[in-house]
């Protein structure tokens, strides 16, 4: 269960405090999925559980809320939601083929650092004016 599915789950909290019984119909998940996973939440202090008394017999409801820790979680999940990183698959096999190259750079017995000075160099003197 990872940082995604925290998210969810305090999300859904955020707008108002719910029964875990109301947050597993909302998400869709298993019980022992939305289970574990509110445990540990809770044991983290990022959702809070209150126990509410109806006027039902039986056991009380337990209310999950979201903590101030947990506000602030989600302000900077969201934050960083908006600054994912869009990578092709061509962007990745070009960052694949450089690594081997640099290997094989290395192998040959060439200091990558004094080669990529020398390409600094050389790309600052084609941008200067003549």
């Amino acid at each position: 269960m990872g940082v995604d599915d925290k998210a969810m789950v305090l999300r859904a909290v955020s707008s108002s405090p719910c029964s875990i019984r109301v947050l597993m119909e909302m998400l869709h998940w298993k019980t022992s999925k939305a289970l574990g996973l509110i445990r540990e939440m809770e044991e983290e202090g990022s959702i809070e559980l209150r126990e509410e008394k109806g006027n039902k017999r039986g056991r009380p409801r337990r209310m999950a809320t979201v903590t101030p820790l947990g506000e602030e979680f989600l302000r900077d999940y969201k934050r960083l939601e908006e600054k994912r990183l869009k990578a092709r698959k061509t962007d990745l096999q070009r960052a694949a083929r450089d690594a081997q190259y640099v290997d094989r750079l290395v192998e040959a017995g060439q200091d990558t650092f004094k080669l990529f000075l020398e390409l600094n160099d050389l790309v600052r003197r084609i941008g200067e004016p003549k």
